[in-house]
Parts: C-alpha cells; structure tokens; sequence
C-alpha cells in the first residue's frame, strides 16, 4: 500500500477529516476484532441481546452492537446510570462519523458489555424500554450494491471500498457503486465488480502521495485554484538562467565537448518509453521503430549501440553503463519481448532495469473531484496517464538510482523514445554541467518569442530562487507583469528569444539526485488543466485528471541546491526531432509553419544532422533536393549513416575524417559506415557506398572514388507495411558499394557491380587487393 509522503505538495488541498492519516494508520483487521468487547454468557442470562456483525460485513472490524433488553440493576446505581447514559449520547455523533476501519474507543460499563448496554439496565424486573428509546440499528453509509458484494473482495478492497465511500461531504465517491446490481448471480457481474475495485486498489498502491484519497484530496485543491483563475507564477520575476549556447564545430562546442568525453563513461541512461505507435498508424511500441529505411536500425536498437559504444570507448575495463526503460501498461510485455527476441541487441541482460509506471490515474467529473464512470460501463472508470513525472518515484522506489551510485556511476540521462538526435549533445552536456557544477542541465535548443515550447527561466521571489520550464503561454504575460513591456521578443543579435527552448532531455549530478529523491520520494508537483463548458467553471468539457512532469524536479530543491540548474543550448536541427506524429496532423502543423515530428522528417533530419557536422568539419556535403510524400516535404538527401561504432559525437567524428577537405559527397548519395577500426582519409562519393569495419579489423578509406546508381526514395502511400506508410515512401536500393574489413585483415567487396576506384575491367582479381588501391588495411 502506498504511503503518504510527509512533505506537503504545494498547492495541494488542505487535507480533510476522513483520510488516511500517515501518522496514525488505521489497525489491522484482526487487531480490530481482538479489540471489540463479546458478550458473556451471564450476560445473555439476564436477558441482555448482543448482535456483532463480523469485520467482513461491517468493515474494519468494528462491533456493531444493538440491545434488545435490559437487565436488573440496583435502585441505589439508577442515578448514576443515568448521569452514564447522558454522557454517552453526548457522544453518539461524533461515533457516528467515525470511518469504520478504526476500532470504538473504549466505553465504561459491566465487564464484558458495551456501555450502552449497561446504561439501560434498571433494577429490578427486566421491563422493554418505550420503542422510542431503542438503538436504532447503524445505517449503512454503503449503497447496496456494494453491500451485498463486499465478500467479493480482499480485505483491502473492501477497506478501500469504504473509505471511497465515506468521504466527507460532496467529495464522497458513493457514486462509483450506486447502480451496482443486488444480485451477484452472473459470473460476468462479479468478475467486472472485482476488476474494478483491482483497478482502484492499483491506484492507490501506485500513488506516492497519500494513495487514491491523497490523489482526490489533491485534485479538489488544484481543481479549486483552477476554477479561481489563480496563477502559480504570480509574484515571481523572470530572468536568463544560468547555461551555455553553441554552435557546432566551433572551438568551444570542440573543447567542452572533449571534456565531457571524460565523464560519458560514468553515466546511467533512463529512456522514458511508455508510448504506444498507434497515434503514427503503427501497431507496435514506439521504440520499436526504425529511424531510418537505409539499415532499418530501429529507435531502442540505435540507443543501446550509443551506449555500447560510448562504454567499450570511455569506460573502465569490465565497467558497465546501465539503462532503466519505464514502461507502461501497455508497452511493458512488449518492451520485455522486443529485447529479448534480439538479445538485447547487444547489451548484458544485467544491465537493463525496466521499471512499469502505474495503470494512469483516475479520470474526475468535476470541481469536486468525482472518479468519471465509464459512459458505457458502470463496472468501470475512466482513466487517464498520470504523466513521465512518476519516473523520478519510479528510480526511488524501486532502489536504481541509488543502486548506480553505488556502481560507480556519476550522472544520469533523461532520453525519450523517439528522437534520434538525443545523443548528439551529451557529451557536451556533460562538459557544461562539470564547468558549472549543475545538479540539474536540460538540454535546450533556441526558440523563437511566442514559439509554442516550454523555455527554461530562472524564477526569483524575495530570496527564492528556482531555475525551470515555463511554458510559452505563461512567459509572455508573467514578463509584461514583471516590467518587461514587451514581453518575450526576439534578441536583436541572435534573432532568438534569449529563453532557451525545452526538449525534455536532461542530465542530472547522480550524487545530489539520489539526495533529493530520499527527501521527497521522488513525489512530482502537479497540475490540472481542466477544459471549462460554462463561464463559472463548474462544468467540464470532458473528464480532466491531474498529472505531472519530469522537467518540473527543479521545484522539489532546497536551498543552495536551487543555484544548481541550467541549460545547454544546441540548434534543434541537431538534437531534437521527435517522432510523434501522425502524417496527417504532420501535414497541418507544417503548413503553419511548425515542425510535423513525423516518420519521414525524423528519418530526414537524423542523416541532415550527420551531415551538418560533417560540414561543420570542413567536409564538402551538397545538400539534396526538395521532395514531397504524403503531403510532407524533406530534403532528398543525402543520406548519411554513421553507426556509432564508428562515431558517436562530433569530436570522434573530426577523428575519423582525418582529411576532411578531400571528402565529397553529393546530395544525391547515401553513406553507411560502421565499425570503430574504420578511418576515412579522402572519398568521392555520388551513390550509394556501404562500409562495415568488423569488431577487431581496422581499414582507412583512401582515393575511394563512387559513382553508381545508388538508393532512391519512391512514392509509396498504400503500402501494407506500417512502416512505408506513415513515411510515404521507400527505399529503392538500386545499385550499392559494399566493403567489409575483416578482422583476418583482408577485404571483401560484394559490389553490385563492383566498382571502387577504377573499372571493373582493370581490378586486380585475387589476393587482398580486390579495392584496386582505392581501400588499405592498417
């Protein structure tokens, strides 16, 4: 069962009298019914009636007791009974309210009977009492549904039932069970009955803040700020936080990015992956995409080879870098079966940690925070994601962040599932967040004023400080109402907002990380976003839920820890292009002027990227042709693969283009290299050229010059093929170069014709000089 996290959320809900107390829990039921007082049979002698209804029936274990009778007592004692018996009705209301899962205090009286027995006892002949003067039985606060069928459920559930039930005033949730049938004759009404109360002991196990009554308690104080219009950011003054912006290829990106490179074999990896493709019009998980059609490398496949080559290169002999997927409900089985049909695509089965987010959150109807029943089922509720937030819960609770500490590790990456660019500003990051020693770096990219993305903001109120993501619609007011007339607008020099654009990736000091998490549980801030039907803000459009963010961790910290965060600043171009969208809202977000994030332009941008450095370096890459599929225009080409067993970050690359001004690439071409013993010293390419270095061999490109018909992408809108589909086209690999270094030191071209440097005709034909000159071993 999940507890309540002593820290008090802010702008949570005050509590309210009928929840769980963390410092007081309710007792167990077996203490409760050792607890509650039984008759003796002198007692039922003297005429004394005591009906006890067992904990099962009336919850918790509290005795539910009637009199029937009185019994003979002594003329001298009338009067003190009396004064006994006035006193304790005094106290029959506030019994009343009591929740059932707490025991009844203990009453005075005849040993072994309940107070209100021995208040009624007279002396002399026992006489019935005038009808009006009876106890009357307690009335159940249950509908009768729920009644009738609390032996359907654990003990747990028949608890949690109850206090559903029980809560105070206009919050009490009675409603989810009111129309439950009496009967419980058909199989299929009990097993929707026991799936529900599952589905809301689920929830509040999973919730880290006070379990399902905590999560409505809040949601009644949160829905209540929403419907006063109140401003979470009202009174906080905005101004540039702390962080560095480059440009690739320039000395500094250069040099941090080379000191980074010392901390990359110190870091966890957390892919947060819960999401489904259905939204892309695939089947399948999203990490189970490919990024691109020219090696069908697909998104989980491409992060952990990242990882595997930033440890065989950064980290010490036998040292592991870990990664921690969280899944979700929907993805868990099929993230598990995914890695292990590939064999974990390489990785040690040890070093993977997946940990499942809860089921969602309740779905509420209303300011009052009632649980939205499902419209076509009264079996079951609406539920709705809780949000990436819980990740940072997820790492506490179940030991992996700390568990990394204690391996060794330094830092932990945040990553999400579809974006191929993620790994290109690590290293960097890493360099800023040791310059300035960062608990907390978010990688960002420039944002034009009003461009609908979160930015990074440093927030000051008095003495308080705290560096965060705000998003676009509250920046610009809270910089007018803070003395910036003109709100966010565009700096003259850069052409750019000077709050830098969120992405969601982030990189945290894994030390101080771990420390915050056992403060706070790793418990997110959350909020509600509420859609209004009526001007008071009473009625919702549809149901609403509260969720919660990863990027908001910089509220949780304390004192000088706050100083602590800041950004990385990288051209989007380089490090984000998510794979979100359908192509169809693709199509409309492009023509307003805003990246689609579709299949076809993460592909696009993932080899436009590779080449962008490249060039940054001073290799001669022509930019390819406009082209149109599905309504989605992207650059032709060239399409540039490099695997990151051969180059993971732009400092290796400058490695491994010893020459770059000799390497010339047309924008028609594709280029696919692979292997880390792999150098390119001087390449023409106008085609389609493969290279694979194989683990232990080592091969320079050298005078290569490639012309053949190469890779052509073709229209192809009604594919069966998911994959085809939502990208519009494929990929028709008419004519390809292939070389294989083999790590026995020979060569194996396998051409389509074979043609390296010079006409087939006049190629060597046996010994280990197959590449005519054009390829060495060394």
């Amino acid at each position: 069962m999940a507890r309540k996290n002593n820290r008090k959320r802010g702008g949570n809900a005050q509590r309210k009298n009928g929840s769980a107390d963390p410092n007081n829990p309710p007792q167990p039921a077996e203490e409760q019914e050792a607890a509650a007082t039984t008759p003796t049979q002198e007692e039922t002698k003297e005429g004394i009636e005591v009906k006890m209804e067992e904990a099962k029936t009336n919850g918790g274990g509290e005795a539910a007791v009637a009199a029937s009778g009185s019994a003979p007592a002594g003329n001298g004692e009338e009067k003190k009974k009396k004064k006994k018996k006035k006193k304790k009705k005094k106290k029959t209301p506030a019994q009343s309210t009591q929740s059932p899962d707490q025991s009844p205090p203990a009453q005075a009286g005849k040993a072994g009977a309940p107070a209100e027995q021995t208040s009624q006892a007279k002396k002399g002949p026992a006489t019935k009492p005038p009808a009006e003067e009876k106890n009357p039985p307690k009335k159940s606060p249950l509908p009768p549904g729920l009644e009738q069928s609390l032996s359907l459920f654990t003990p747990s559930q028949q608890e949690l039932a109850k206090k559903l039930c029980e809560l105070p005033g206009s919050t009490n949730q009675a409603h989810l069970f009111e129309n439950w049938s009496v009967e419980d004759s058909e199989n299929d009404v009990v097993e929707r009955k026991r799936a529900l109360l599952s589905k809301l002991e689920s929830v509040d196990e999973s919730y880290p803040d006070g379990g399902l009554v905590g999560y409505l308690e809040n949601a009644v104080g949160l829905l209540e700020k929403s419907r006063r219009g109140e401003n979470p950011l009202e009174g906080w003054s905005p101004s540039v936080p702390k962080g560095e912006a480059f440009e690739v290829g320039t000395e500094s990106f250069l040099d941090t990015e080379k000191l980074g490179l010392k901390e990359v074999g110190k870091c966890g990896f957390v892919l947060v992956a819960g999401g489904l493709g259905e939204r892309l019009g695939y089947g399948d998980i999203k990490i189970g995409l490919p990024t691109e059609l020219a090696t069908g490398t697909r998104y989980i496949q491409f992060y952990i080879e990242t990882i595997l080559a930033f440890q065989s290169r950064y980290s010490g002999p036998g040292k592991k870098l870990p990664l921690c997927i969280m899944t979700s409900g929907d993805t868990n089985d099929k993230t598990v079966a995914l890695l292990t049909k590939n064999n974990y695509f390489g990785m040690d089965k040890d070093q993977i940690t997946i940990v499942q987010q809860g089921k969602g959150v309740p779905a509420l109807n209303d300011n009052d925070a009632h649980i939205a029943l499902d419209s076509e089922d009264p079996y079951d509720i609406q539920m709705k994601p809780h949000g990436h937030g819980d990740i940072h819960a997820l790492l506490h609770s179940h030991g992996v962040a700390k568990s990394w500490l204690e391996q060794g590790m330094k830092w932990t990456v945040f990553f999400q599932d579809t974006n191929g660019l993620a790994f290109h500003t690590l290293a960097l990051s890493l360099g800023v967040s040791s310059k300035l020693g960062l608990i907390m770096n978010s990688i960002t990219c420039p944002r034009k004023a009003k461009q609908a993305i979160g930015a990074i903001v440093k927030l000051t109120k008095g003495d308080q400080e705290k560096t965060m993501n705000v998003e676009y619609n509250q920046l610009d007011p809270l910089l007018r109402a803070s003395g910036h007339d003109n709100g966010d607008v565009n700096d003259s020099t850069t052409g750019f907002s000077p709050f830098p654009g969120n992405i969601n990736q982030l990189l945290f000091n894994l030390d101080s990380y771990v420390q915050v998490l056992g403060r706070t549980k790793g418990v997110m801030p959350e909020f509600v976003n509420p859609k209004y039907k009526d001007d008071e803000k009473t009625i919702f459009k549809k149901p609403t839920r509260l969720e919660c963010m990863m990027q908001d961790f910089p509220t949780v910290l304390e004192g000088s820890e706050t100083a602590k965060v800041g950004f990385t600043s990288l051209a989007s171009e380089l490090c984000f292009s998510p794979v979100k969208n359908a192509t169809a809202d693709g199509v409309a977000l492009q023509a307003k002027g805003t990246h689609p994030g579709v299949a076809a332009t993460g592909e696009a941008d993932q080899s436009s990227a590779v080449c962008e450095i490249l060039r940054s370096l001073g290799c001669n890459v022509e930019k390819g042709v406009k082209v149109t599929f599905s309504g989605i225009e992207i650059g032709s080409g060239p399409d540039c693969i490099l695997k990151p067993s051969f180059a993971a970050c732009a400092s290796e690359f400058k490695g491994k283009f010893s020459n770059p001004s000799a390497v010339n690439i047309s924008g028609r071409s594709s280029l696919v290299l692979s292997g880390d013993g792999l150098v390119v010293e001087s390449l023409d390419l106008d085609g389609a050229l493969v290279v694979e270095c194989e683990e232990g061999a080592s091969g320079v490109i050298r005078n290569l010059s490639v012309s053949n018909e190469g890779w052509v992408k073709v229209a192809d809108e009604k594919s069966e093929d998911e994959v085809v589909q939502m990208r519009g086209y494929n990929m028709n690999k008419i004519e390809t170069e292939n070389i294989v270094f083999k790590h026995d030191g020979t060569i194996d071209p396998k051409s389509e014709p074979a043609d390296l440097s010079t006409p087939a005709s006049e190629e060597e034909s046996e010994g280990n000089t197959l590449c005519g000159g054009a390829c060495t071993i060394m």
